[in-house]
């Protein structure tokens, strides 16, 4: 990882999942052209630094410059649903025709 880095992925590891895209609350991480994540423009002086993105990343393939991946990731796991909840609830709606 490089001094101006923000994140980092273990490109043998990572899956491109997108999973620390998806739970990233401040939406500082975006997918690269080759599928990877990558923060974008000055992250840093947005990230809250909460950790969820590495927390979240099952392969453990994501390194933060700040935060290091928890012992107990019970809290990223529970914004993961919370997010994956209201995308279903939104698909839905789309489907059946509802607006917001």
């Amino acid at each position: 990882m490089q001094a101006n880095e923000l994140i980092s992925p273990d490109k043998e590891k990572c899956v491109r999942c997108d999973a620390c895209v998806d739970i990233c609350p401040m939406h500082v991480i975006h997918v690269d052209e080759d599928g990877y994540p990558q923060a974008v423009g000055k992250a840093f002086l947005t990230c809250i630094n909460c950790g969820y993105c590495v927390d979240v990343c099952a392969p453990g393939a994501l390194r933060h410059r700040v935060r290091k991946r928890s012992v107990n990731p019970t809290a990223a796991l529970h914004a993961a649903l919370k997010r994956l909840r209201a995308a279903r609830e939104r698909d839905d709606k789309t489907k059946r025709g509802e607006s917001k």
